[in-house]
């Protein structure tokens, strides 16, 4: 589109832009529950998330915010490119069907609207959390190809493949959309099927086996930023992320706000790592990806950012990364940074053999901060917190740096954690959970983070990184690892002498906090589709609450946990918190052995037979449970929008960067859409 029907949006967001001069106007304040969408509002709560304290941030500390927020906003249509091969072009079509939906037949108008809504949260027809396939709720075809014939008669610019009809390129999506056993599942990992075949990820051509990537070089086979094609020839092709080759416009808008933003850099480390980041992108050479992330690490800085390929979870081999940007700024992280100074403390006490205990470590970085943006992998549908860089051999020299969003943790209905408490807890234990669940999940996140990822060393005799040579149950491992380490920890007195909590309320966090985790899993159960779990967190809560259930790998141990029936209904029972800690201390040393010594038969074992299967009874009642309370599955974000405020002599100075809450999802996500390769910070 060009610039000034760009600045034209203006009217959806609630300013005028005269000039050059942003002037905002009477502000809505769309904070809190927005809307919930699927049938009874079951499936997403849709959120507006505040960022208070942004309005007292230094004007270099705003427009260095701004730049990096448009360089996240710039990269977001790559994760739909990412996800599947047809995702992007799902999401434009519907976008120009919604924009010129005149006339159209108010059912067909909101069926078109809804589905568009759930392409949105998850870059695509696939579930965020689950990675299976999501079809329109009321939607028909007929409806999809009627509004799409209108909406290009009213002017809508629809893009066609060369030589392909309108009603071609419908039949050609038609099965990606509408047929749930067509391409069924993103990202395949069960035993017994083809990880790249049986995957829909666009990582790889969708003719392309793991038989064919046997024969790539292994630099490629391991690169972070690469994508496979087959030739003409037959061979299995590497298509490099970088300026000129794959991405090439959404990576120079990125690079454009990148290098805006790198005079303005906080401190010479994040200037460092934003040259490095700039360089990677030109280039593609992953090494300077690996230096900016070693610069990002040691940056100590009140605004924040990530951008790049960053996590692997949607590669089934755990590889390849997946597009995301974000921009924070720091908040109160007292707490958080007492933790951090005590990872040694808890090192030595980690329940497993000593020689994979770590003998320094570096005081990790942990900053409590308030989200700004997220995109593409980290947004609109977020994670509480996240603990980078992935790569080993840095977490190994150089620490790692944990990060808590506090604005999405403590996001919340306050009506369905009521709800929810009453409806899945048992009674004895409703009080406790309703008084101490909010400060134990807070501290769940933050050992998590702080102590438990950057924790444990390989075996010397293991030359390779640990997430190479365990493949497919790494991911699972890792943040199952991480949530042991809390759990075995929330008992230590050492978080009383930090200030966390009194002495008198340390045992009742922790039964919060394991009634929470374990019951909470078994809540999961109501967003299973099918009789598999594969997301990698809850493959990881999985994989404790049957092992504690289970009695063990024996069958024999006594860990005090069970999942009862009760009236009919299922509910997790704790008849001893000490058993239930032990179970966690031997998981966790299990766990620790296997991905210090990259033993990937055992850990693959272990996923398959306690992480991966769902009770089908318990999945039914948890879900007609929860449809009863009228309960969303999971939370989606709108995050608070920045805008560049001109005024003195020169109308393109900059005086000021306001940040306002006016937009829903859609108004949000249009915007976005809009702002895709336009390289003009005045264009918002």
């Amino acid at each position: 589109m060009n610039g000034k029907r760009l600045v034209c949006l203006a009217t959806l967001l609630g300013s005028l832009i005269t000039g050059g001069r942003a002037e905002v106007v009477a502000e809505k304040r769309m904070i809190g529950e927005l809307e919930r969408l699927g049938k009874d509002g079951r499936d997403w709560l849709i959120l507006g998330v505040e960022a208070e304290g942004f309005e007292k941030l230094s004007l270099r500390q705003k427009k260095l915010a701004y730049y990096l927020y448009r360089a996240a906003i710039a990269g977001n249509d790559i994760y739909y490119a990412q996800n599947h091969r047809y995702a992007l072009e799902i999401k434009n079509l519907l976008e120009a069907i919604y924009l010129y939906s005149q006339g159209l037949d108010p059912e067909a108008k909101g069926a078109v609207h809804d589905y568009l809504k759930y392409i949105w949260i998850n870059h695509g027809q696939y579930d965020s959390v689950e990675g299976t396939k999501v079809v329109p709720d009321w939607l028909t075809f007929e409806m999809l190809a009627e509004a799409a014939e209108r909406a290009r008669a009213q002017g809508a610019e629809i893009e066609l493949s060369a030589g392909e009809t309108l009603q071609e390129k419908l039949n050609r999506l038609r099965p990606s959309i509408f047929d749930a056993s067509f391409e069924p599942v993103r990202t395949e990992q069960r035993a017994g099927k083809d990880i790249i075949a049986d995957s829909a990820v666009n990582f790889w051509d969708p003719d392309i086996t793991s038989r064919d990537m046997e024969s790539v070089l292994t630099f490629w086979k391991q690169k972070l930023n690469v994508r496979f094609s087959r030739a003409k020839d037959g061979t299995v092709v590497p298509q490099e992320y970088r300026i000129g080759g794959l991405f090439d416009r959404e990576l120079r808008t990125i690079s454009y706000f990148l290098a805006k933003a790198l005079p303005l850099a906080e401190s010479v480390e994040q200037a460092r790592g934003l040259r490095a980041l700039l360089d990677y992108y030109q280039t593609g050479d992953e090494q300077l990806f690996r230096e900016y992330s070693r610069q990002w690490l040691k940056t100590e800085t009140v605004v924040d950012y990530l951008n790049g390929f960053v996590e692997q979870y949607t590669d089934p081999r755990g590889i390849i990364g997946a597009f995301e940007g974000n921009v924070s700024f720091v908040a109160d992280s007292e707490l958080i940074g007492k933790l951090a100074d005590q990872a040694l403390y808890f090192e030595q006490r980690m329940p497993w053999p000593d020689e994979y205990k770590r003998g320094t470590v570096t005081r990790p970085v942990a900053n409590v901060v308030k989200v700004i943006v997220e995109t593409g992998d980290s947004g609109p549908y977020s994670p509480a917190a996240y603990n980078l860089p992935n790569y080993s051999d840095i977490r190994r020299d150089l620490g790692s740096k944990n990060i808590i969003l506090l604005n999405i943790e403590t996001a919340h209905s306050e009506e369905i954690r009521a709800a929810t408490i009453e409806g899945f807890y048992l009674p004895d234990v409703q009080e406790v959970y309703r008084k101490y669940g909010e400060s134990a999940r807070a501290w769940e996140v933050y050992m998590h983070e702080v102590i438990g990822h950057g924790s444990g060393r390989p075996d010397p005799s293991l030359s390779e990184d640990p997430r190479q040579v365990i493949g497919r149950a790494y991911s699972a491992l890792e943040e199952s690892r991480a949530d042991l380490v809390a759990l075995y920890h929330i008992f230590d007195p050492k978080l009383v002498e930090m200030g966390a909590f009194g002495a008198e309320e340390q045992r009742d966090i922790a039964l919060a906090m394991y009634q929470g985790y374990l019951q909470g899993q078994l809540n999961a159960h109501r967003r299973y589709r099918d009789d598999t779990i594969r997301e990698a967190h809850d493959k990881g809560r999985q994989l404790l609450l049957m092992y504690l259930h289970s009695g063990g790998e024996s069958g024999d141990r006594d860990y005090g946990v069970e999942v009862i029936r009760r009236e009919g209904d299922f509910y997790v029972e704790i008849s001893d918190l000490d058993a239930a800690r032990r179970g966690v201390a031997d998981l966790l040393g299990r766990l620790q052995i296997i991905k210090s010594t990259g033993n990937e038969e055992e850990a693959t074992a272990l996923f398959d037979r306690f992480g991966t299967k769902v009770d089908v009874e318990w999945r039914d009642n948890i879900r007609a449970r929860a449809a009863k309370l009228k309960l969303p599955n999971a939370s989606a974000f709108v995050f608070p929008q920045l805008i560049p405020m001109a005024g003195g002599k020169d109308e393109k100075e900059m005086t000021d960067v306001r940040v306002v809450y006016e937009e829903d999802l859609t108004a949000q996500q249009l915007r976005w859409s809009r702002l895709a390769g336009v390289a003009d910070e005045w264009i918002y």
